[in-house]
């Protein structure tokens, strides 16, 4: 479990990345960008933090809507207009879907993004049968076999694709994956015999999550991840490290995993208990 003084380093270090004119950037000579802001209200949200967002809701609802073919930051944008209790402009989300439509050509990680995003308009009752059939035609071509190329993330959005368009997944390949890319720092390669990075901790937890199973090496895990924390108060990718919003989040995840943190209820309502990852 973090501790309450390192709790509040880490939110010390957040909280000096937001801007007075709302957002969050991984630096001060930086401008606000929707990912760093996903992953920095989310990593508060996980310590429970309950905080004003005026500011970034403002800066948010006046935020261009640039294109974005891999989904990604589109799917982040609609969940910062929830958390934010911004109405989502559907009929913009629709726009920005039809042009990403021709390349997505069998892409795990776009995938997942856009059966996401399918998912999140389906609650709020907007229909896209010619999107859905499409997903579903295009998640029939994924190889969800590991293949050379793979690393533990492509391996996440494969899970997740597993999950979300109802296919076979080879799961004993999956987790004799996943103790291969285990070294003996506590940490995770992206591949076997690859260097630790706490990103691909991260993303071998959700599979991990997603399988209903429970890694071996914990403790030695949990040491690799609080020996990222930097002085700073925010986690790097590794020990000694630079640390950022992204791996700070992925950080707190972990951790949340390993010590099971108390379901939180930010200010504004929902309950974020379940926060989904890019």
């Amino acid at each position: 479990m973090i501790s309450l003084e390192k709790r509040e380093e880490v939110i010390n270090y957040l909280l000096a990345l937001e801007k007075p004119s709302g957002g969050f950037a991984f630096a001060r000579t930086v401008p606000s960008g929707i990912e760093d802001t996903y992953f920095a209200i989310h990593a508060l949200d996980t310590l429970g933090l309950e905080k004003d967002y005026s500011a970034t809701r403002n800066w948010l609802a006046k935020e261009k809507w640039d294109p974005d073919p891999t989904g990604r930051v589109l799917y982040y944008r609609i969940r910062l207009y929830e958390r934010m209790g911004l109405e989502v402009p559907w009929e913009v989300v629709t726009l920005e879907i039809e042009k990403a439509l021709p390349g997505i050509k069998g892409n795990p990680r776009k995938l997942d993004f856009f059966g996401r995003i399918l998912s999140l308009a389906q609650k709020e009752r907007v229909t896209w049968p010619q999107l859905e059939r499409l997903l579903f035609m295009e998640a029939g071509k994924v190889d969800l076999h590991i293949t050379p190329r793979d690393t533990l993330e492509s391996l996440w959005r494969k899970v997740r694709v597993a999950t979300i368009y109802r296919k076979r997944l080879p799961t004993a390949m999956v987790l004799g994956f996943l103790a291969a890319c285990y070294n003996p720092d506590g940490g995770y390669g992206c591949k076997p015999h690859t260097t630790s990075f706490l990103e691909h901790i991260y993303f071998a937890y959700r599979i991990y999550q997603a399988l209903d199973t429970r890694p071996r090496h914990m403790e030695e895990t949990r040491a690799f991840v609080t020996n990222c924390q930097s002085k700073k108060g925010g986690f790097a990718r590794a020990p000694g490290g630079v640390p950022f919003i992204d791996t700070t989040f992925y950080a707190l995840r972990v951790l949340q995993f390993l010590d099971g943190f108390p379901e939180v209820t930010p200010k504004g309502g929902e309950k974020y208990a379940e926060l989904v990852s890019p």
